[in-house]
């Protein structure tokens, strides 16, 4: 495993096979094409030729459950070159929660393998008509049935499929019964723990009746200048090993950050009602590293090792430690949020979640809505099917997850997302579900951090933490002038609206052009190990290719107009860049007490976030701003 310089693969460029496999599911079939060199280098990889190819080939208006819709597996010039944070690979998709642009990435070994299998993409289209897995390795490249999988959940599939072949360094990306029964945030698994979780990706392949990919390969991946890149990778490593956070993260995990987002006063609890918690510290990572941590894993070539593997070894929540264990977000979702602060129930929750292959975030959410639907008298006993949908009630919350994995009473409800169930339920409940576009909210909460509250409005995929930076980043003076967070920004609290608007477009294009490479949060953190420069320099020794972090930038703003286009289509405009109403209380305590957004300062945000965009008052790209980010036929098929 690694990477070589010989002839080039693709026109011009190393880090690329230059392939595709197109799967259609309606006749079986499968077939190779070549990806152009001028899509190369207009898309680069990942999210951007994802972006492309599904704005090409899904039609709008296609139902996203339907055989129109694409899956997109797509991988990007760093995967498989042995750079720390590179083997991660990304879904594109129309997604069936929020009806518009859908994205989904994870870590692990699956993006790696992929790619030593011949392939940059995989298309998946059509419907099959019956259950089926795709094998795509070097050596085979089939469509099997899968009868004998349906039905069963993450660990078992992906167990199965590799004693079947006597290999268990298959990578198999797979979908659990929530996927099967459309739940609309099931989400996809490959190695056991590494989610896609958002969007509902699970749903889209569950749909298409394909219950799995796996993949295998031998191909090095061909790079420009492989004994400078040797010597970068060498270099990142020790950045990492004298990298605070980095080891911070390889200490305690990703939940290392519960305790101080705690003391801030914006560790979500109660479905957001509250940002801090007396008793958080039976959730926080150093409890998990103490108690119920067996193990660290890391992805190929990466030292951090953040994944916890994690087993409660007796009682009524024993876990199978194959499913990894809770992460800063399933500790929210199905923790604080939901009124639990005992750990093994969370891990009991967050195995289930990843065993039926749901959305930890959005199932948590979900749940936490319905257990204040539940206090203000909008939901009855009669309608959770006799539970005692109180907060805390460990026994609830694990009886609702199977309940959405299998859409069964409320769970059935609950599966079609937090917009449309609290449509159903109607009253105030609107007021308190906490979604932007039907996309429950991440664990960050947006009254303690205002630019994170204008991303999740204008995300494409919707409320997402991940497609922005946070404020906490330029409140502590981490900047980066090179891409324009200069001293203008610096020390600006995040509870400010100040320079809010500017922030965010920086952040998500920054972002959206990571998300195209594609590299993992944190080994480009925000202010380092890996720097939009480093980057720059990384792909020119890749693909022997200059990008200077401008072009990347402007990389990164093609991409992000391009989904917002794909959203405009679906006839999504400024009446979805919304928050829902609690975002507008101020917090009642802690240390980020007082703090709010308005609806008034929510729209002043908007108005001043489009111009900069330069999009119209409704939202919606300019024919000017389209034709200078090279996307002049998207302009004219709007018209």
């Amino acid at each position: 495993m690694g990477f070589i310089a010989v002839k080039e693969r693709c026109g011009s460029l190393y880090g690329y096979s230059g392939k595709l496999l197109r799967v259609d599911l309606t006749g079986e079939k499968l077939t190779t094409e070549t990806i152009s060199e001028e899509l190369i280098q207009k898309y680069v990889g990942g999210r951007g030729l994802g972006a492309h190819f599904l704005y090409e080939e899904v039609p709008a208006g296609a139902d996203p459950l339907g055989p129109e819709n694409r899956l997109i597996f797509s991988t990007g010039p760093f995967d498989n070159t042995n750079l720390p944070g590179s083997s991660r690979y990304l879904l594109c998709f129309k997604s069936p929660l929020t009806g518009g642009w859908g994205d989904a990435n994870a870590g692990g070994a699956f993006g790696r393998m992929l790619k030593r299998a011949g392939f940059d993409l995989i298309i998946v289209q059509g419907k099959a008509s019956r259950p089926l897995y795709l094998m795509a390795t070097d050596e085979e490249i089939a469509l099997k049935d899968a009868s004998h999988l349906w039905g069963l959940g993450v660990a078992d599939t992906t167990e199965k499929i590799r004693f079947d072949y006597a290999n268990k360094r298959l990578q198999v990306a797979t979908i659990g019964p929530a996927g099967e029964n459309l739940v609309r945030y099931a989400c996809v698994i490959n190695g056991f723990n590494r989610v896609s979780g958002r969007s509902g990706a699970g749903a889209v392949l569950g749909s298409k009746n394909l219950k799995a990919v796996v993949t295998f390969g031998s191909q090095d991946t061909e790079v420009a200048e492989p004994e400078r890149l040797r010597d970068r990778i060498k270099e990142l490593n020790q950045h990492i090993r004298e990298d605070a956070g980095c080891q911070v993260l390889k200490a305690h995990g990703t939940a290392s950050g519960v305790g101080p987002y705690n003391e801030m006063g914006m560790y979500p609890a109660y479905n957001f009602r509250e940002g801090y918690s007396e008793n958080i510290n039976p959730l926080m990572g150093e409890t998990m590293t103490d108690t119920i941590l067996i193990g660290r894993e890391a992805c190929p070539g990466c030292p951090v090792a953040c994944k916890r593997i994690v087993q409660v070894k007796e009682g009524p929540y024993k876990t199978n430690p194959s499913y990894g264990g809770p992460e800063f977000e399933t500790v929210g979702a199905l923790g604080s949020c939901v009124g639990v602060f005992n750990l093994p129930a969370v891990a009991k929750a967050h195995e289930l979640c990843n065993h039926y292959g749901l959305d930890g975030i959005n199932t948590g959410l979900s749940i936490a809505w319905a257990m204040e639907c539940y206090e203000k008298g909008y939901l009855s006993k009669e309608d959770t099917g006799g539970l005692e949908l109180t907060w805390g009630n460990e026994e609830a919350l694990l009886g609702l997850i199977k309940d959405i994995a299998y859409k069964k009473g409320l769970g059935a409800l609950l599966a079609e997302g937090l917009e449309e169930a609290s449509r159903m339920v109607g009253r105030a409940s609107p007021y308190f579900a906490m979604q932007v576009k039907n996309q429950a909210f991440a664990v960050h909460m947006p009254r303690a951090k205002v630019g994170q509250g204008l991303s999740y409005a204008t995300s494409n995929r919707g409320a997402c933490h991940m497609q922005g930076m946070h404020d906490e980043t330029i409140e502590s003076g981490r900047l980066m002038p090179s891409i324009g967070l200069d001293k203008k920004f610096r020390a600006i609290s995040r509870m400010s609206k100040k320079l809010k608007p500017e922030f965010e477009v920086i952040a998500q294009d920054l972002r959206s052009f990571q998300d195209t490479l594609i590299i993992c949060r944190f080994i480009a953190w925000d202010s380092g190990p890996i720097t939009p420069a480093f980057l720059s320099e990384l792909l020119r020794i890749i693909t022997g290719n200059d990008y200077s972090v401008t072009r990347l930038m402007l990389l990164g703003e093609r991409v992000y107009n391009l989904c917002r286009m794909f959203n405009v289509r679906e006839g999504f405009n400024r009446s979805h860049d919304t928050l829902p109403g609690r975002v507008s209380e101020p917090l009642p305590r802690g240390a980020s007490s007082g703090s709010s957004i308005s609806h008034a300062e929510l729209e002043n945000m908007l108005s001043r976030y489009y111009q900069l965009r330069g999009w119209d008052d409704n939202g919606i790209p300019t024919a000017e701003t389209l034709k200078r980010l090279g996307l002049d036929q998207l302009s004219q098929a709007k018209q």
